[in-house]
């Protein structure tokens, strides 16, 4: 073979090794570089997955001292108390949540997150408290929302009727409409509150219209509701709870109104509020006509946004032995008792944003009847995140 010849099968051997190491070299280099944007692929979804997800969360610490004074007896009680929630709303679809939070207070609480700082430092039960889909289409003009599953009572809040840590379990709807300077407001609720057999289930029917007004002179808001408490009246019904009720063969269906008025006095809110129920349902035979709840109240201010803000709230209220369906109101104002009346003032002041400290003082007596004076201060710390 001749010097020449043998100079460019050399070259051409060196052109096939170089050409064949590139492809090597290249393929090998696609395949990490599609590795890596699988990793950041993956990544970027668990990413977009955890931004649908919104947190919240809060946790009470409380001290509370109470008396309890019946003819002959005194009954004093001091206790630490805590309560935590943690929640979170996940965005499915433009319109649609999905929504949970879990909470203390055990399986049998319905009115009340609280559990007592005792039992030798045992576990504490934290438990299923909302699990919700909320649909939110735009209805003819109306925003509307659709819930169902365990959530918060869809109505405009009150204690006579509904504690603020009840949590209904259903559906809901609830449409609103603004039109210049009026909010029209329309809620409805059809909840199981227990099922039985034999006997019939007890259904709560809830339904309420809201209008609100702004003018000249503040802000003005009636809201009127009634609910259908079903079946308590069958015999063969022993419902879940410690009601009052003289009988729970009486008929439970509520007529309740609520006014408000609000207006901004030197910088910070004040609110005027009065609200009056009625049980109209049928009452047992034998029991008294004492079908009637009402309070009047006010508040001022607002806390908890940042270090040395505050508020103050006073209220009356009488309740009757009839007038409420007593397991799901307010379980603070005389243990969660009807045949009540008397006072609750609060106020909080807050420490920096999402941290307060909040006290109340109960003062309450039974409306009629034997003597049951009762007395409770709470002092709370409270974060909310």
């Amino acid at each position: 073979m001749s010097r020449t010849t043998a100079g460019q099968a050399f070259m051409i051997l060196m052109v096939f090794w170089f050409t064949t190491g590139a492809i090597a070299y290249g393929n090998d280099y696609e395949k990490r570089l599609r590795t890596l944007e699988e990793k950041y692929e993956s990544k970027i979804a668990v990413l977009d997955i955890l931004e649908r997800f919104s947190w919240k969360g809060d946790l009470r610490i409380r001290f509370q001292s109470e008396s309890t004074e019946t003819p002959g007896v005194v009954d004093e009680r001091d206790r630490g108390r805590l309560r935590f929630r943690l929640g979170a709303t996940i965005h499915m679809l433009e319109d649609l949540d999905i929504g949970f939070r879990m909470a203390t207070g055990g399986l049998t609480a319905r009115d009340s997150g609280n559990v007592t700082l005792d039992g030798g430092f045992t576990h504490k039960a934290f438990d299923l408290d909302m699990a919700f889909f909320r649909y939110q289409p735009t209805v003819a003009g109306w925003k509307t929302v659709l819930q169902g599953g365990k959530f918060k009572p869809p109505f405009m809040a009150s204690e006579i009727i509904w504690d603020n840590d009840v949590t209904v379990e259903g559906i809901g709807q609830q449409f609103s409409r603004k039109i210049g300077d009026t909010t029209l407001d329309a809620n409805f609720g059809q909840f199981i509150y227990d099922e039985f057999d034999p006997g019939e289930d007890i259904i709560i029917l809830g339904y309420q219209g809201i209008i609100t007004q702004k003018t000249g002179l503040g802000k003005f808001k009636v809201a009127l509701a009634y609910y259908d408490v079903q079946n308590t009246e069958d015999i063969s019904t022993t419902f879940s709870g410690s009601s009052t009720l003289l009988s729970n063969t009486s008929e439970v269906k509520i007529l309740d109104l609520m006014v408000e008025w609000s207006e901004k006095i030197a910088g910070q809110k004040l609110k005027l509020f009065g609200e009056y129920s009625q049980n109209t349902g049928d009452l047992a035979s034998g029991n008294p006509d004492l079908d009637t709840a009402w309070q009047l109240g006010a508040k001022y201010g607002s806390s908890g946004k940042k270090f040395g803000d505050y508020d103050m709230k006073i209220i009356y209220r009488v309740v009757q032995t009839e007038a409420v369906f007593d397991v799901i109101s307010d379980s603070d104002f005389h243990d969660g008792r009807s045949n009540a009346r008397g006072f609750k003032a609060e106020g909080s002041f807050g420490l920096a944003k999402g941290v307060k400290l909040r006290f109340a003082y109960f003062d309450t007596q039974e409306e009629r009847g034997t003597q049951r004076d009762h007395e409770k201060f709470q002092a709370d710390l409270k974060f909310k995140f």
